[in-house]
């Protein structure tokens, strides 16, 4: 008597999902580490941009600060991305830190805020706050 060789239908519809869930889940794998890396990207690019604002702002002077360096959702585009910087000064007046009434003049401190958006000035994904004075150095 002659056996049968080869295999049978259910053995083949078996090992072909298991391939299928093997290859599915390491294409899937691959697909999510690429998106770290490209959010890695896009967050040291949107640091190094922020920094260089914050620079900015050191050097514009802290008199010159409300008036020279708020900005809203300016389109920028940084290794081919489309991105949206936006720089908000406010002012603090702290009555109760011993400086009032003498310097009326000036606001105690400016709150100096940059956000940074990826694709649309909504979505949001990077910010930086320093807080400069004019009795103090600026601090972030």
């Amino acid at each position: 008597m002659k056996k049968n060789q080869g295999y049978t239908l259910v053995e083949v519809m078996v090992s072909a999902t298991i391939l299928a869930i093997t290859v599915l889940g390491t294409v899937q794998y691959f697909t999510l580490s690429r998106w770290e890396v490209e959010k890695g990207i896009r967050a040291q690019l949107a640091w190094a941009n922020m920094a260089s604002r914050m620079e900015r702002a050191v050097d514009v002077g802290y008199s010159s600060l409300q008036d020279s360096l708020p900005e809203t959702s300016v389109p920028l585009t940084l290794n081919g991305m489309q991105g949206y910087r936006t720089t908000v000064v406010t002012s603090i007046d702290d009555t109760t830190d011993g400086l009032a009434p003498a310097d009326t003049s000036l606001p105690d401190y400016y709150d100096v805020t940059i956000i940074f958006a990826w694709f649309t000035p909504d979505n949001i994904s990077d910010s930086l706050s320093c807080s400069f004075s004019e009795e103090r150095t600026w601090t972030y």
